[in-house]
């Protein structure tokens, strides 16, 4: 076993710059406060604020599962909100497949990969004036057979896969916007 010769004045080096980044640390999170996005009580305002926003009717198959997603996922899983809407988010959605794998002496695809692409625009309802907008991606990849029905079925779950990771995505976009107007 060897180990490299180092000088005595190494190990101070290492404590010096050990406790001058912990320093540094503890001074940047000494003016912040660290909170949970959706907590109860003043963070409960921004649960609030996201059921108040009236997601419009995706277009196709994958608009809708995202449509779904948000909608549980804003209102609490209690269906159409109750409360009047005060922001509209309308959501528009492409969809992409493409071969990642061959299979050897056949040059058939063996893999695929689903490439999902949302772009989303908050409105606010009373003055009608964007409030925020954004894209969301995801990819999903799925393993493509001789089977047809497995095939279809193959795709639609990472489809659908894809379509709840961008459901997420924008409902953590959202609440953020919403918390930070606190």
């Amino acid at each position: 076993m060897s180990s490299p010769d180092r000088s005595p004045s190494f190990r101070p080096r290492i404590g010096l710059a050990a406790a001058l980044a912990a320093t540094l640390l503890v001074a940047g999170c000494a003016g912040t406060e660290i909170r949970p996005l959706y907590a109860s009580g003043s963070g409960g305002a921004t649960a609030e604020s996201l059921r108040r926003i009236d997601i419009a009717p995706g277009g196709g198959r994958i608009g809708q599962v995202i449509r779904n997603e948000l909608v549980f996922s804003f209102y609490g899983g209690a269906g159409e909100p109750t409360a009047p809407a005060t922001h509209r988010l309308d959501i528009t959605v492409t969809s992409s497949s493409n071969s990642v794998g061959i299979v050897r002496n056949q040059s058939l695809p063996s893999a695929y990969v689903v490439q999902l692409t949302a772009s989303w625009v908050l409105t606010e309802l009373a003055g009608h004036h964007t409030v925020a907008s954004g894209t969301s991606f995801a990819n999903a990849a799925f393993d493509y057979s001789q089977q047809r029905f497995a095939d279809l079925r193959a795709l639609r779950d990472a489809e659908n896969r894809a379509a709840g990771v961008i459901a997420t995505d924008i409902r953590t976009k959202v609440a953020i916007l919403f918390a930070g107007r606190r």
